[in-house]
């Protein structure tokens, strides 16, 4: 039945006890155009009564999981009426109506609650005036009319409004007025009947402008390292004395310091007089605390390098500061296994071990040129053992990593490479399938000669995600070319002796994006994309030799989770990998007991995937049907370091089954499907 208010009040009256009160079965909204009905429910205090599972776990388990039953209160509901009516009008819908109706069932001691809103018309911003920001340089004018939050004409909105003065701020704090504010008092947003619409006045005191001053350093620690000279915490400034101040320089400075690698801790404190008659200079106060400069350190390794969980140990020495220039040099003794179940041979020519072992020497030089610009170079020497093959490699590699923008960092390299490879002799070296057949001869050919490789590739990333490792929203879009063979193909010309290398071309593209599905990180969507592809040019499109180190695999922790690491082809062995590659991830990322809050049982996390991909050895291999899917759940556990990850994938569709058994609507569910599924453990997330 569907009662008037005066009818609900005498209901509510006699059943002030909850559990003797009406429950809420339902809360509806309808004629809302511009805002989603779960953004208006959102703000609503009233709520729909939970399903059985999230009951039971309130009343059966734990008054911390799930949720109580919802009962309806007539105070409530009048409450959220105006809450509504706020919503909308601090949006610019002034002449809304909200209508309401309450279906009640005593028979179930039910209720269900109905909004019917007609939102009426939406205010605009008539006229926005700025008022205080004169004698201002021009391109701080410039800045303000780019990209603004709001702009006469548009819908008013108070929220967008606050945005706009947050943004307007930071303009003036960059451009040198670090004593700009913002005066509530003489701002005024004023809505006239006669036009129904807005006029907004946004006032600010500006004050001086400011230039950089002083700079004064401050180590946190006792004993000073005397090898940390002023220029070396000078030189990553991004201002100097005399320049205008900018608040976004002060934090550029600040990351900068922080990323050279012989500080724990940097602070730049930005300190301006606000006394008028005072000089118009910032003195910045630096403080830093110095990591030790010389470090000797065990390591027990734990990694999902190359889509495969990974245990190993390893030895690390560090000196910091090396030569001065905040050089960092370290080595490095490594060993990781993916098959510990081998010990102790690991590295047996005629075992199924895979290991890798590695010995490296690596200078950081955090400043060429500029302090935009980090270099590196690094010397390894490498034993890596796969199933078919063993091989050793003697490596050289230089780095740049340049930061072009806030979010966008660039990396070159170039990497000498001496390869020498033994062919497992228990590996089978004949296949029915021509594909298998002719990488198998591959192998024999790499077997009986040295290979030197000469790669160049560059790397352009773009980074817009809110965090590090567990990132809820943006994204984050890289392409990588590489090249190779081009630089030994001059030497080769200029000298009569050849060395056996491989020239090659090719391109990476690898995109990533997270939303939140709530507004406090309880659900999040990721969704991940790559297309790889390479191919052989001029001289090496007749040589058998190729770099396997280099090729795409699929399969594993962060591929398709369906199959083991170097488990799926579409064409040939799959531990040969593949020139062509094409793969993708969906997740839904859920922390269902967040509401603990506890910082232990909160940072659990389940997650549920489809991912989808596979490698083909030449482009025109590429086929729709190729494309393996696999699905599944994990588990996920939030360190500081990034999530311990757990997951379980089986396969939805398998190209490599006979037609009539890929689908796996097409197998036994139990004995076959989730009997033959695979177990994935690792550190972060899949991506």
């Amino acid at each position: 039945m569907v009662l008037p208010l005066c009818s609900v009040v005498s209901l509510h009256a006699q059943r002030s006890d909850e559990e003797g009160g009406f429950e809420v079965t339902s809360v509806t909204v309808n004629g809302n155009d511009h805002f989603s009905s779960g953004e208006l429910l959102a703000q609503l205090v009233t709520r729909e009564t939970p399903g059985f599972f999230n009951r039971f776990l309130y009343y059966s388990i734990s008054d911390r999981l799930g949720r109580k039953r919802e009962f309806f209160s007539f105070a409530t509901f009048m409450e959220d009426i105006q809450r509504l009516h706020r919503y909308y009008g601090d949006r610019g819908f002034h002449e809304v109506q909200i209508d309401t109706s309450l279906e009640f069932s005593v028979e179930d001691n039910s209720v269900d609650i109905h909004f019917a809103i007609n939102e009426g018309y939406r205010s605009i911003i008539d006229t926005l005036i700025f008022k205080g920001i004169v004698d201002v340089p021009e391109f701080v004018y410039e800045d303000m009319q780019s990209s603004p939050k709001l702009s006469s004409k548009d819908p008013f909105d108070r929220a967008m409004l606050d945005e706009e003065v947050l943004r307007v701020r930071k303009i003036l704090w960059d451009a040198g007025y670090p004593n700009a504010r913002f005066l509530r008092d003489s701002s005024s947003a004023t809505h006239y009947a006669s036009t129904r619409n807005y006029v907004v006045t946004i006032a600010f005191d500006i004050g001086r402008r400011y230039q950089w001053g002083d700079v004064s350093i401050k180590n946190e620690l006792e004993l000073a390292r005397d090898d940390i000279t002023p220029g070396i915490i000078l030189r990553q400034l991004d201002y100097k004395v005399g320049d205008f101040y900018s608040s976004a320089t002060r934090l550029s400075s600040e990351q900068n310091l922080n990323r050279v690698g012989i500080f724990d801790q940097v602070r730049i404190e930005a300190v301006a007089s606000s006394n008028p008659d005072s000089c118009c200079y910032v003195m910045s106060n630096i403080t830093v605390r110095p990591k030790d400069k010389h470090e000797l350190a065990p390591e027990l390794l734990i990694s999902d390098e190359n889509n495969a969980f990974n245990l190993g140990a390893g030895i690390g020495y560090s000196n910091r500061n090396f030569l001065g220039g905040a050089r960092t040099f370290s080595t490095r003794l490594r060993f990781r296994t993916q098959t510990i179940d081998e010990f102790p041979d690991y590295f047996g020519i005629g075992t199924n071990a895979v290991s890798n072992i590695d010995l490296s020497f690596e200078m950081l030089q955090p400043y060429i040129f500029t302090n935009k610009i980090r270099g590196s170079w690094t010397f390894s020497l490498i034993r890596d053992k796969q199933i078919p093959y063993r091989q050793d490699i003697v490596r050289n590699k230089f780095g740049f990593t340049d930061r072009f923008a806030d979010f966008t960092t660039g990396i070159l390299e170039w990497s000498l490479e001496r390869i020498s490879l033994d062919r497992n002799p228990n590996y089978p070296d004949s296949s029915s399938d021509p594909e298998t057949q002719a990488q198998i001869d591959k192998l024999r050919e790499l077997e009986k000669q040295v290979q030197f490789n000469s790669i160049i590739s560059f790397t352009i990333t773009r980074d817009k995600t809110n965090d590090l490792f567990r990132p809820s929203q943006g994204f984050i879009h890289t392409l990588t070319i590489q090249e190779s063979g081009l630089l030994p193909l001059l030497l080769g010309r200029a000298q009569t002796t050849r060395l056996p290398f491989t020239q090659y071309y090719g391109i990476t593209l690898l995109g990533r994006w997270y939303f939140d599905l709530t507004d406090h990180r309880f659900s999040i969507f990721a969704m991940k994309l790559k297309a790889g592809y390479q191919d052989k040019y001029g001289e090496s499109r007749a040589d058998d030799s190729r770099a396997i180190t280099y090729r795409y695999y699929a399969g594993g922790g962060g591929s398709v989770r369906g199959w083991k690491s170097r488990d799926l082809s579409a064409t040939g062995d799959p531990l040969f990998g593949g020139n062509v590659a094409c793969e993708g991830s969906f997740e839904i990322r859920t922390n269902i007991l967040q509401s603990f809050r506890d910082d232990f049982l909160d940072k659990i996390w389940i997650v549920n995937f489809v991912d989808f991909g596979n490698v083909w050895g030449k482009l025109h291999d590429l086929s729709i049907t190729d494309v393996a899917i696999a699905a599944g759940i994990g588990f996920r556990y939030d360190t500081f370091f990034g999530p311990f990850r757990l997951d379980y994938g089986f396969r939805v569709y398998n190209p490599a089954e006979p037609k009539g058994q890929q689908w796996i609507v097409d197998r036994q569910f139990f004995g076959q499907t989730l009997k033959e599924g695979i177990i994935q453990f690792g550190i972060g997330h899949a991506f």
